[in-house]
C-alpha cells in the first residue's frame, strides 16, 4: 500500500533540513580561490610608492629569496579537476611569471613624443679642430688660412698659373727733334711724330704658396711690336736737317721722308712673398664702405724679388728723292736697355661667392746697361761708299720701374676662373732710339740716355688655382 502523504511531507522536511548545509559547502570549496589567485590578490592590494614608476595593469614581482614558486604539486584537487578550458581561461592570472619573461622598464628612459616624419633638428657645432683628408690631425696649421697643409685641407688654393693677353700703347716721349724741314727751315716731321699703336703683348704668372703662410711665384711679361710710322710728301721741297742732308747728294731735294718707329719690351721676375687671409665687411664693419655688402675674405701679400726687364728701340728715316735717280737712303738707329735689380710690392685680393678683384703694386730699383748702334748711311748715287760708318757708344746708369694692375675675375668653376683689367708701367732710365739721331757731319755716335718710357693698356686671360 502507498505511503500515506503526512508520512511523505515529513521525509521532505528531513531531507531538505539535513542535506542543504552539504550543497552550500560543494558549492563554496568549489568557488574558494586557489593559492595563487590569493598571491595576486594580496600583490594588488599592496600600496605602491610615489617613485615606483608607471602602473601596469597586470603587474607582475620577480621572485626572491623570500618567495618560492607554487609548484604543481602544491595545486589544489579542485583545481586539478577543473575542466582544460577553464585551466585555460585562469592561465595569464593564476600563473606566474617568470624572470626571464618579466619586461624591464627603466624610469630614466623618456618616451618618444617626437614626429619622426620632421626632419631632425641641427646639432650644435663641434669645436673647431683642422684635419686633412688623408686622416689625422694637423701638426702645423697654414697661416694663410689656418688650416693645415694648404693643399690638401680646404685652402682655396696654394698653387696658381695664369696667362694675360694684353693690349698695350705706349707713349713717345723722345726729344722732339726735327728729322725732316721744307727747304725754307719749316719743319714737317719730328721724333714725336710717331706714335706707336696698339701693341699685343702676353703675361705668365705661376706660383706656389706653402703652409706657412710663405710662397714664391715667377713671371715673364712681354709686349711686342709697338709700331708707329709718319710720313712728309713734298715736291723735291724737303730736306734732312743739318750739315748730314748737305753732305749726301740729293737729301736736300727729296719728295717724301718716312720715319717708323718699333718698340718691345720683356721682363722675367722672381718674387717671395707672405701671405695672410682676414674677413672683413658685413654690417659691423667700422667702414661704412664694407656695409654695402656681406662678408668677404682681404689676402694681403708682401712680396720682394728680382726683376730683369730689356726694352728695344729701333728708328728709321727713308728718303726718298727722285733727284737723282735712285738716290734713296736710310738712316737707321737701334737701342737696347738691360736693366737689373731688386724689388718689392704688395698684392691685395677681396673674395666674394663668385667674384674678386686683386691687384698688385710693384716698383724696382735697378742698374741700367745702354747700347745704341747706328747703321752706315749709303746711297746708290754714291756707288755704294758710305757716307758715314757704322757707329756705337755704351753706358751705365740707374733706372726705375713701376709696375700697377688692377683686375676683376670671375669664377669659372673649381679651378678655373676668368680676368680682365687695367695695367700702367712706367720705365725711366733707358736709351730711346729717335734721340739718338745725329744730324751733323761726324762719324761718331753720343748715347743719350735716362729717357722715361709709359706703357698702359688693358689685360684678359684665364687663371688655373688648384
Amino acid at each position: 500500500m502507498g505511503t500515506p502523504w503526512p508520512r511523505r511531507f515529513c521525509i521532505g522536511l528531513c531531507v531538505v533540513a539535513f542535506c542543504h548545509p552539504a550543497f552550500s559547502a560543494q558549492t563554496d570549496e568549489k568557488n574558494k580561490p586557489t593559492p595563487a589567485q590569493e598571491t595576486a590578490a594580496d600583490d594588488s592590494s599592496r600600496v605602491e610608492s610615489p617613485e615606483a614608476g608607471p602602473t601596469l595593469p597586470n603587474p607582475v614581482e620577480s621572485k626572491t629569496p623570500e618567495e618560492e614558486p607554487v609548484s604543481n604539486a602544491e595545486a589544489s584537487p579542485d583545481e586539478a579537476q577543473e575542466s582544460p578550458s577553464d585551466r585555460t581561461k585562469s592561465q595569464p592570472t593564476d600563473q606566474l611569471t617568470t624572470d626571464h619573461e618579466t619586461p624591464q622598464f627603466v624610469d630614466e628612459i623618456p618616451l618618444g613624443t617626437e614626429n619622426i616624419l620632421l626632419p631632425p633638428e641641427p646639432l650644435a657645432p663641434e669645436p673647431y679642430v683642422p684635419t686633412c683628408k688623408t686622416g689625422g690631425r694637423c701638426n702645423k696649421q697654414c697661416r694663410q688660412c689656418y688650416q693645415c697643409d694648404c693643399s690638401r685641407c680646404g685652402c682655396d688654393y696654394d698653387a696658381y698659373f695664369l696667362i694675360d693677353f694684353l693690349f698695350f700703347k705706349r707713349n713717345n716721349a723722345t726729344s722732339g727733334a726735327v728729322v725732316a724741314e721744307t727747304t725754307s727751315g719749316v719743319p714737317e716731321l719730328t721724333t714725336r711724330s710717331t706714335n706707336p699703336g696698339t701693341a699685343p703683348g702676353i703675361r705668365l704668372f705661376g706660383g706656389r704658396l706653402r703652409k706657412n703662410g710663405i710662397g714664391w711665384e715667377f713671371g715673364y711679361t712681354g709686349v711686342f711690336g709697338m709700331f708707329g710710322e709718319r710720313t712728309a710728301r713734298g715736291s723735291g721741297d724737303l730736306r734732312v736737317p743739318g750739315a748730314l742732308g748737305s753732305v749726301v747728294d740729293g737729301w736736300t731735294n727729296l719728295d717724301a721722308v718716312r720715319s717708323t718707329y718699333t718698340s718691345s719690351l720683356n721682363m722675367c721676375e722672381v718674387n717671395i712673398f707672405t701671405s695672410r687671409v682676414t674677413t672683413k665687411g658685413g654690417p659691423r664693419s667700422p667702414f661704412p664702405w664694407h656695409r654695402v655688402h656681406g662678408t668677404f675674405e682681404h689676402e694681403f701679400q708682401w712680396l720682394g724679388g728680382f726683376r730683369w726687364a730689356g726694352f728695344n728701340d729701333v728708328a728709321n728715316l727713308h728718303v726718298d728723292a727722285s733727284q737723282p735717280i735712285n738716290n734713296d737712303g736710310t738712316y737707321s738707329i737701334t737701342t737696347t736697355s738691360q736693366m737689373l735689380g731688386p724689388q718689392i710690392g704688395f698684392k691685395t685680393k677681396r673674395r666674394w661667392n663668385n667674384w674678386s678683384t686683386e691687384g698688385w703694386v710693384k716698383t724696382m730699383l735697378a742698374g741700367t746697361f745702354l747700347n745704341a748702334d747706328s747703321a752706315p748711311i749709303d746711297t746708290l748715287a754714291g756707288g755704294g761708299v758710305p757716307y758715314r760708318p757704322q757707329a756705337s757708344a755704351r753706358d751705365v746708369g740707374v733706372g726705375f720701374i713701376g709696375d700697377m694692375n688692377y683686375s676683376i675675375v670671375r669664377r669659372l668653376n673649381r679651378k678655373w676662373s676668368l680676368r680682365a683689367g687695367y695695367n700702367l708701367i712706367w720705365i725711366s732710365g733707358v736709351a730711346l732710339a729717335p734721340n739718338q739721331f745725329d744730324f751733323s757731319n761726324t762719324n761718331t755716335i753720343t748715347l743719350a740716355g735716362a729717357s722715361n718710357v709709359f706703357l698702359h693698356g688693358a689685360n684678359l686671360g684665364l687663371e688655373a688655382q688648384w
